[in-house]
């Protein structure tokens, strides 16, 4: 079964705290990667779904951030990103996000078990090279 998104928001966002300034890069890297895809499988009848995916880094402790699509704080005003998303009764859904994020998920997870293997191996100066790049 696979996790809800909210919660696996909260983990990605725990994730990255508990790693430091290279769990960071590694979270804003894989933001990049969600948005750029989203903004590839988003359907583009009129491209303001598309332009009005954006990443947004959240404020104190951690890496948290958010990725979004229209919503009232978008210029387009675009308020139907979650009924392309989830479909309705006359249009199947198209999952944008769900697939950009399940598309790059394996990656991150790779890279912060990686980072964690590290630190618990008590070898946190060989954090570095690839790793959150």
């Amino acid at each position: 079964m696979a996790t809800p998104l909210p919660l696996f928001l909260v983990q990605l966002t725990t994730s990255a705290a508990l790693v430091g300034p290279v769990g960071k890069r590694i979270t804003e890297k894989f933001g990049d990667r969600v948005v750029h895809d989203a903004k590839d499988f988003v359907p583009k009848d009129t491209r303001s779904l598309m332009r009005s995916i954006k990443k947004q880094k959240g404020r104190g402790l951690g890496a948290s951030l958010s990725i979004t699509a229209g919503g009232p704080s978008d210029p387009n005003d675009v308020d139907y990103a979650q009924y392309v998303e989830l479909g309705t009764s006359g249009r199947p859904p198209s999952h944008f996000m769900r697939r950009a994020v399940n598309k790059n998920l394996p990656k991150y997870e790779k890279e912060m078990a990686d980072v964690m293997a590290l630190l618990h191996a008590g070898r946190p100066g060989r954090i570095s090279g690839s790793i959150g790049r």
